[in-house]
C-alpha cells in the first residue's frame, strides 16, 4: 500500500498498511536537523539515519502486523544480511486490531541494530542518540499508519519532540448503532443485523465472539449496511446468549444474540395394524371396523413434548374430520370397508400434527409436505 492510500482509507477496515520507505528516510533526516537545531552534539551511533528509518520501520511493520517482538527482530535483522523479507505474523486489520509496539521494545530493537552494525563493521555519526531514533520514528509510523500524511506525521511528532503532549491521530470518528438484540431459536439459522451511522463517515469491521455465531462475508461494511450471520442449532440444552462485535473508528457497538433451547424435530409415521407393524403410506379398510394409526416420532429432544394435537381429514361417504388432543403420541382412527370394487379406491388423507413441550415451543407438520409422505386409505368392499 502507498502512503497516499494509508492517509486516505485509513478510516476503512484494512491491512494496515506502511508509507514508502523514502518518507521514513526524509522524517529522520528531518530529525537529524531537529536535534541539531537544539543544540545536540554529533557522536558516533554506528548506524546511521537511513538504516535506522529502513529497519526500525521494518521491525515496526511485523509488530503490528501480529509478530512478538523477538520474531520482529529476527525478520527484521535477516534483512539486514541481504534475506528476503519475511511474511508478517498474520493479516491484521485497522483499525480493529492494530497494536503498536511499546517504547522500551523498540529500543532494544535499536540496540540490536547497532549491535549487527557494529559486528559488520559499520560506524556513523548523528546528533540523534539511538533511543531518540527510536522512539521518534515508531511515533511518526503510528502517526502514518493512523491515517496522516507525511508532512502531518512529522509536525506531530516533532512538537513532542518539542516536549509537548501528543496530538491527536488522524483517523476519522464516527459512531453506529446496531439492531437491538437478537432473539433466535433453539434451531438455528441465518439472520441478518442492520447497522446505522450516527456520526463521521468511517466503516465497520465485524467479528463473532461466539463459536457457534459465525459471519458470511462481505464482514464490513458502513451506514445502513447489513451483515448476515448464522447461529448453529443449540445442542447444549439450555439458553445462551452470544455477541458480535462491531469496531470502527472511535469505538465498538455490540449485537447480543440470545438463543432458546432446541426444539424437538417432530415427525410421524402411519400404520396398518392388520397387515403389517412396519409403517406404511396406506391403510387398509376391508372390515367394518379397520383400524388406522398414527403415531408421532420425536427426535433430537431437549425438552419433553406435552401435548400432541392430531388432525386428520378425507372425503369417504362424505366429509370427514378426525381429531385428538392430548398427552398420546398415536393416534388411531376407524373406518369401514364399503362397495368399491375389489381392487380398492384411493382416498386421499390430509394429517396435521402440532407437537408442543415444556418450554412453550411448537412445531407443526402436514402429510405431504417436506419429508412427509402423502397417506393414504384403500377402501375395499366389505367380505
Amino acid at each position: 500500500m502507498t502512503a497516499d492510500a494509508v492517509g486516505s482509507e485509513v478510516s476503512r477496515p484494512t491491512l494496515v498498511g506502511y508509507p514508502a520507505r523514502t518518507d521514513t528516510v526524509d522524517f529522520r533526516a528531518q530529525l537529524e536537523n531537529k536535534y541539531r537545531s537544539m543544540g545536540r552534539p554529533t557522536a558516533q551511533t554506528i548506524v546511521d539515519g537511513e538504516g535506522e528509518a529502513a529497519w526500525i520501520g521494518e521491525y515496526h511493520r511485523y509488530r503490528v502486523n501480529g509478530c512478538d517482538h523477538n520474531t520482529a527482530t529476527q525478520n527484521a535483522l535477516a534483512q539486514v544480511d541481504g534475506a528476503a523479507p519475511a511474511q508478517v505474523c498474520s493479516l491484521r486489520q485497522f483499525p480493529e486490531t492494530a497494536i503498536y509496539p511499546p517504547r522500551d521494545q523498540v529500543v532494544d530493537f535499536r540496540r540490536q541494530l547497532g549491535s549487527k552494525y557494529q559486528s559488520m563493521g559499520r560506524t556513523a555519526q548523528s546528533a540523534v542518540d539511538p533511543e531518540g531514533a527510536a522512539i521518534w520514528i515508531a511515533e511518526y509510523l503510528r502517526y502514518r499508519t493512523s491515517g496522516c500524511d507525511h508532512q502531518t506525521a512529522v509536525e506531530r511528532t516533532m512538537t513532542q519532540v518539542d516536549g509537548n503532549p501528543a496530538p491527536a491521530t488522524c483517523m476519522t470518528q464516527c459512531a453506529y448503532y446496531v439492531d437491538t438484540p437478537s432473539a433466535v431459536s433453539g434451531n438455528g439459522g441465518t439472520f441478518t443485523a442492520n447497522l446505522r451511522r450516527t456520526s463521521g463517515s468511517c466503516e465497520w469491521v465485524a467479528l463473532s465472539e461466539s463459536p457457534w455465531i459465525t459471519l458470511t462475508r462481505p464482514i464490513t461494511g458502513g451506514d445502513r449496511s447489513a451483515l448476515s450471520y448464522t447461529v448453529a442449532a443449540n445442542d447444549t440444552g439450555g439458553a445462551r446468549t452470544g455477541w458480535i462485535r462491531f469496531t470502527y473508528a472511535g469505538g465498538i457497538t455490540y449485537l447480543e444474540v440470545s438463543q432458546g433451547t432446541k426444539s424437538n424435530v417432530v415427525a410421524f409415521e402411519f400404520f396398518d395394524p392388520a397387515t403389517s407393524t412396519t409403517a406404511t403410506t396406506e391403510c387398509r379398510v376391508r372390515t367394518t371396523s379397520t383400524i388406522c394409526t398414527l403415531s408421532a416420532v420425536i427426535t433430537g429432544a431437549t425438552t419433553t413434548v406435552t401435548t400432541y394435537d392430531w388432525h386428520v381429514e378425507y372425503a369417504y361417504g362424505g366429509a370427514k374430520v378426525r381429531t385428538q388432543i392430548g398427552s398420546l403420541p398415536t393416534f388411531s382412527f376407524t373406518e369401514s370397508c364399503g362397495t368399491s370394487p375389489s381392487e380398492g379406491t384411493v382416498i386421499p388423507i390430509k394429517v396435521r400434527l402440532i407437537a408442543s413441550d415444556a418450554a412453550g415451543n411448537t412445531r407443526t407438520i402436514y402429510s405431504g409436505q417436506g419429508e412427509q409422505p402423502a397417506l393414504q386409505l384403500r377402501v375395499f368392499s366389505c367380505q
